[in-house]
């Protein structure tokens, strides 16, 4: 009670001092009030007006936060800064919360320190951290998120206002990281990923100094600009930042696990820059991003540049060092030693395997399809003919390079290809361009024709580009806004930057072409392809009457069974040992197995297949004898040729042969005369199973032929008493003859000639190119001669029914000619009286209806495939490929050919009627 009636006391005293102090402040406008401070609160208090009706005093009463002026708005965001932030904090109130730790800062402190933070310097308020690689604000506790308040601006502005200054530095030192990483890698991975490094390094100490001169600038007499206004300023870096990050997978959501590997192909850089760089040209991003992409796209593609350029022999320097993407290829072609003993170079089947035959994205096509053939026509080249001018490199080829001004465009377009300026930069200033002549080559020593003291425009354009900064600022300053309109696009822009290269490439692959197809009367110029393949046409396919003739002799036969074979070759050993005893021979002959259609020196060893010393010399000398006896009417225009002529002959002797063979031909600069260049291995085992059909088909001929002897002779029938019997002899026997010739005339006639034929007339077509070069008009290169030299043998391989797709028909094909021999081999059995002629009559029957259920099943067949292809008569009538209305210059085809097949056998539909 004593402690409450001494408060009580106390109030009592407060409100006389309270009344008294009331009457003062009464009395006091009464005298002068003295002068005194503004910011006096106390003084404040006591002159404050007493009409005011609530006389409580606080500090929000005292102390005024804001203005009292009326605002000319009724919008809170258009009000102070201040009273926005307040009215935006009382309308949603945030609850504390203790993982979260807040600091607030002025505008002038968190200027300066994100100042720091874009140029990728830690600030006071924001740290580095090399883990996550980003900047993270400093002094926040672990398990604990940061949150810097801008005074004036709540939580949501703060955090937008700051985000983007710590986008552009965390994505800054991102790419600075990047850069620490290319410049540690070998120097083994060639030019390009040192010029990759070196571009980035370039891009970012520009960025880096630009970034130096904006906004806040720290000086007196600078104007400061508002925050958002130096928050829209840096609008175009982070689009920057954003767009390089994006090529180089260094997104900020992306954490360093996420980074994509690098790839340091010269192939998968340039295409990444161009990808990149077609997509912000798409997309009309700003001059600047475009412009930086076009910096880097020029300069990592320098060399690579070079480097193809050299690979198919354009360009005025040699090749210093082959880079990883083009292949060892070019060093080993372009470095090796002229002296070097020429047993000791690298087999050049393992050089041309080895060229690389992947380009960046923006090749166009047509250098695609041209490219790898035109590196390896190079290399063939070099070896066939060193001394081609066009493996002269003279300075009138310049190098191939991006350009990008508006001037230069058009100053290719119009045929005059810039020269490289030597420079980082493309051409800075407006002056007009001065294009070289290409013919004068002094035009390079007329500077030294000048004034003393006067600087050439080189010269002055390296004093304006003394640093990389100035020398990128340089290339944009210049980049014009958009593509001109001769080059819309910059797939369009790319063809005529590359053009060049693509013309050199199309005429040195003609260059080569030429040396394969062109007749001449050297044999250093010229490789007689067309006596090549006439050769095989003529060996291989048989397609040479003489030669036929004499290997029918050598290896065939069609004596009656049991008769003495007088065709073998007087060389024959065993030739010599029938003379001197033709008695007991003739014994021998009788107890020995009749192969039927074969000679009979073939079976001398009594060993299969044949082998032999005698025999192999014998089969030699055919080809030798027909060759030279036969020569300049079968070969055309290299029959007059003597040197050509000489020199087929040689390489014919150990060339062609009962098989194949790829002998060695020497060492050096004569490989390149193999013609396994062109008539690959595989091309040559196409040869040999034709060659294999032909020969079983040759066996069966004769066969048929012994058939005839056998059965000719009316006095002593085969079927003495079974009538029926000898009549289906007969029967079968014609429809063998029938069948067997008509299927000889298919194969010759039209799978072979009705396709060998045109091509070969496509081999003498000759036409001018673009630049009025006299070339063949049906090949681009020797190696699309090489494609459609397999092409060909695969359709003939159709026609003839010896696909690996048609195995089921080829084996009913195969089968009828079987049944031919069993029959053939039947009748020798009787003929011989080896059989009895009842047992004789029973197999006779079996075979004939096997044989003529096989051919209704090949007709059957052929003609299924003839509806399929859309192939009848009206239709080849109306093309002209029936019989007697071939054009010389229409091949027959392969699945096309079969129609003709079907004329052949079934053209009074007897099998699919099944007459027989």
């Amino acid at each position: 009670m004593s402690s409450l009636q001494h408060q009580e006391s106390k109030s009592t005293e407060l409100f006389k001092y309270q009344s008294e102090f009331e009457s003062l402040a009464v009395e006091l406008p009464l005298y002068t009030p003295p002068r005194i401070s503004a910011h006096d609160f106390w003084q404040d208090a006591i002159t404050r007006n007493i009409g005011i009706r609530d006389k409580v005093l606080s500090w929000d009463r005292l102390g005024h936060s804001h203005t009292r002026q009326t605002s000319s708005t009724g919008f809170l965001s258009e009000q102070d800064d201040f009273v926005f932030a307040s009215a935006r904090y009382c309308a949603k109130l945030h609850l504390w919360d203790p993982e979260i730790e807040t600091l607030y800062v002025t505008q002038s402190n968190i200027l300066d320190a994100l100042k720091m933070i874009v140029v990728g310097i830690p600030s006071v308020y924001h740290t580095w951290n090399s883990v996550v690689e980003r900047f993270e604000q400093a002094g926040v506790a672990d398990r604990k998120t940061g949150q810097i308040l801008i005074d004036g601006k709540d939580e949501v502005v703060s955090r937008s206002l700051i985000s983007r200054f710590i986008t552009i530095g965390t994505l800054l030192r991102r790419l600075e990281t990047l850069l620490t990483s290319l410049r540690a890698r070998s120097a083994q991975e060639g030019p390009t990923v040192h010029a990759y490094a070196h571009v980035l390094a370039t891009i970012i100490a520009y960025l880096r100094r630009s970034l130096a001169g904006c906004p806040p600038v720290i000086d007196s007499l600078s104007p400061q600009s508002a925050l958002t206004a130096i928050w829209m300023h840096y609008e175009i870096y982070e689009e920057i930042f954003a767009a390089l990050a994006e090529l180089y997978g260094r997104d900020e959501q992306k954490t360093p696990e996420e980074y994509p590997l690098f790839d340091p192909s010269p192939v998968a850089l340039l295409s990444s820059i161009y990808i990149h760089l077609q997509r912000h040209v798409e997309r009309q991003s700003p001059r600047t991003i475009i412009a930086i992409f076009a910096f880097m796209l020029t300069h990592v593609s320098h060399d690579y540049l070079q480097q193809i350029s050299q690979s198919v022999g354009y360009g005025r320097d040699p090749v210093k060092k082959a880079s990883r993407g083009t292949g060892d290829y070019l060093k080993k072609n372009y470095l090796e030693d002229e002296d070097e003993d020429e047993t000791h170079q690298e087999d050049i089947f393992d050089i041309l395997e080895r060229v690389e035959e992947i380009f960046p994205e923006f090749f166009p096509r047509k250098l695609l399809d041209i490219l790898p053939a035109a590196q390896k026509s190079l290399i063939l080249l070099e070896r066939a003919r060193p001394d081609h001018p066009m493996l002269q490199r003279t300075l009138k080829q310049g190098s191939i390079h991006w350009f990008w001004t508006e001037s230069l465009i058009e100053t290719a377009y119009n045929g005059h290809y810039p020269h490289y300026p030597g420079g980082m930069s493309d051409n800075v200033d407006d002056s007009p361009i001065v294009v070289k002549d290409p013919n004068d080559e002094l035009a390079m020593f007329r500077v030294f024709d000048q004034e003393p003291g006067v600087s050439p425009a080189i010269s002055t354009a390296l004093a304006k580009a003394q640093t990389l900064t100035q020398t990128l600022q340089s290339f944009i300053d210049v980049f014009p806004a958009s593509l001109p309109s001769i080059t819309p696009t910059l797939s369009h822009l790319t063809s005529l930057v590359l053009a060049p290269l693509l013309e050199h490439a199309s005429a040195l692959s003609s260059a080569l072409l030429g040396l394969f197809l062109t007749p001449s009367s050297s044999v250093q110029d010229t490789l007689s392809f067309e006596a090549h393949l006439t050769l095989l046409r003529s060996y291989l396919l048989l397609t040479f009457p003489p030669f036929k003739a004499r290997l029918a002799a050598a290896l065939f036969s069609d004596n009656a069974a049991g008769d003495a074979d007088n065709k073998v070759h007087g060389l024959a050993i065993q030739s010599l040992r029938r003379k001197a005893s033709n008695r007991k021979m003739k014994e021998q002959q009788q107890q020995q197995l009749w192969a039927v259609g074969l000679a009979s020196s073939l079976l001398e060893r009594e060993t299969w297949p044949p082998v032999g010393a005698d025999l192999s010399f014998f089969l030699r000398t055919v080809i030798v004898d027909s060759i030279d006896s036969h020569w300049s009417g079968n070969f055309g225009e290299y029959g007059r040729c003597e040197k050509v002529r000489s020199r087929v002959l040689e390489e014919a002797e150990y060339r062609l042969g009962f098989a194949i063979k790829d002998l060695p031909i020497g060492s050096g600069r004569d490989k390149w005369l193999n013609p396994l260049l062109l008539i690959t291995p595989d091309i040559l085992s196409k040869y040999q199973r034709l060659f294999g059909f032909i020969l079983r088909l040759m066996r069966v001929e004769h066969a048929v032929v012994s058939l005839f002897r056998m059965t000719r002779a009316v006095s002593q029938p085969l079927f003495p008493t079974l009538t029926l019997s000898r009549k289906a002899l007969f029967h079968f026997r014609f429809v063998a003859q029938t069948y067997v010739s008509n299927l000889s005339a298919y194969v010759f006639d039209t799978a072979i000639s009705g396709n060998f034929d045109p091509f070969l007339t496509c081999l003498s077509m000759s036409g001018n190119d673009e630049n009025g070069r006299e070339t063949n008009t049906s090949f681009s290169d020797v190696f699309a001669l090489a494609k459609s030299h397999s092409a060909l043998l695969d359709d003939i391989l159709t026609a003839c029914l010896l696909r690996s797709g048609q195995r089921a028909i080829g084996d009913v094909l195969r089968s009828t000619l079987e049944l031919i021999l069993e029959f053939t081999v039947l009748v020798g059995q009787l003929h011989r009286g080896r059989v009895e002629e009842y047992d004789a009559a029973v197999a006779l029957k079996d075979i004939s209806k096997k044989f003529f259920s096989r051919m209704a099943t090949l007709t059957k067949v052929l003609r299924g495939l003839a509806d399929k292809n859309g192939l009848s008569e009206g239709t080849m009538l109306s093309r002209g490929l029936l019989h007697g209305l071939e054009t010389p210059r229409e091949p027959t085809g392969g699945t096309g050919a079969l129609y003709h097949l079907l004329i052949r056998l079934d053209l009074g539909e007897f099998w699919s009627a099944g007459r027989s």
